[in-house]
């Protein structure tokens, strides 16, 4: 799954908070594609709850907001999660 993260008015953390609380209104809504959301929903929440965002902002700039940088969130299962900063992967989830 792959998720555009646009951060030209917020951080990083900020934006995942958001596409959150937006799949988690989406997935009570009829008619929504609960299975795909609760995917999205539990890759969020493991970045959320895992991350040291402090510490990714000070590395990686463009996470810490009003950047053009292309990021995307990408994942293979909720334990396998990689941001794309222009094309350079970090792994938001690994302990500094």
């Amino acid at each position: 799954m792959k998720l555009e993260l646009n951060l030209r008015k917020h951080c990083v953390e900020t934006e995942l908070k958001r596409l959150y609380n937006r799949s988690l209104s989406e997935y009570f809504k009829p008619g929504s594609n609960r299975e795909q959301l609760e995917k999205i929903i539990d890759v969020l929440k493991t970045v959320l709850e895992n991350s040291n965002f402090s510490n990714l902002r000070g590395m990686y700039p463009e996470l810490a907001g009003k950047s053009e940088a292309n990021v995307i969130l990408t994942t293979h299962g909720q334990d396998h999660v990689v941001i794309s900063i222009n094309g350079i992967e970090i792994n938001p989830l690994q302990k500094a």
